[in-house]
């Protein structure tokens, strides 16, 4: 029961978290904080009800793990920084679950499972934006027309081919390699193909800029949403600023804890 409490708070959570991105492109940080609360709270409940506190040290445990990497993202200009709070959340709320069946401590498996249905989720929402915008299809094909790009890629292709018939594992591990170098350069191509330039007054909150502010301590490489001051203060010392749109992976987490909690590992539904 006490397990059951623990997903359907996650799962409604960070379902309202993701939908949330998907329309606004911004993460409530409220809701993270409020998850993150809930589950120590939760934790520490349990633990101090049964004399057994195995499940507040998972909780610190992941949770912590997640609250570095989740840093180290958003700080690295890779993730926003609600994506990291909601990564977070999941580690404090789900550390461990024994009614699910999974390789690792669910955590884990929660995280790695996340690589491939983002990426999977990614490339999807990438082609959506890109059918509207066709720059981003020409700019990708212009960029693996680079001779070292082509060369490793048909590199792996062939290699991937040949250790089919002699090992499987391997075969799989390069084909894999082969579509993750293919979606960071289709990443890097929506990347540069959704940034456009408006007048101040069309510059709304949770809007993502395009362009470093250093008067305003404002810098691109931090991926979140304007707030209303900082609108305020953006439209009082510039005409036009550089604005970015890029892919909303809030819903991302909720998928990959759905699919975790029925399927378990990913990567060993592929052996």
């Amino acid at each position: 029961m006490f397990e059951l409490l623990l997903i359907a708070i996650s799962l409604i959570g960070s379902f309202a978290a993701g939908l949330y991105d998907l329309k606004t492109s911004n993460i409530p940080d409220t809701l993270c904080i409020l998850m993150i609360i809930t589950g120590l709270f939760l934790h520490s409940f349990y633990s101090f009800s049964t004399g057994d506190f195995s499940n507040l040290a998972d909780s610190l445990l992941f949770g912590g793990i997640f609250l570095v990497f989740g840093l180290l993202m958003y700080h690295s200009g890779q993730w926003g920084g609600g994506d990291g709070e909601l990564l977070i959340a999941i580690g404090f709320l789900l550390p461990k679950l024994t009614i699910v069946r999974t390789y690792f401590p669910f955590a884990i498996s929660f995280f790695i499972n996340s690589f491939f249905i983002g990426a999977t989720y990614s490339i999807f929402y990438a082609l959506i934006l890109s059918y509207k915008n066709p720059f981003v299809s020409k700019n990708f094909f212009n960029s693996i027309k680079q001779p070292v790009l082509l060369i490793s890629s048909a590199s792996f292709l062939i290699l991937s081919v040949i250790s089919f018939f002699y090992i499987k594992y391997l075969s799989m591990i390069l084909l894999l390699t082969f579509i993750l170098i293919l979606f960071w350069k289709f990443s890097k191509s929506i990347e540069q193909g959704f940034y456009k330039k408006i007048p101040v007054s069309k510059l709304k909150v949770d809007d993502m800029l395009g362009e470093d502010i250093p008067k305003l301590k404002i810098y691109k490489r931090f991926i979140r949403g304007l707030t209303k001051e900082e609108v305020k203060k953006i439209r009082k010392i510039k005409k036009y600023v550089i604005v970015r749109e890029g892919i909303r992976y809030g819903l991302v987490f909720p998928l990959t804890l759905l699919f975790t909690l029925l399927f378990g590992d990913f990567f060993f539904l592929l052996l």
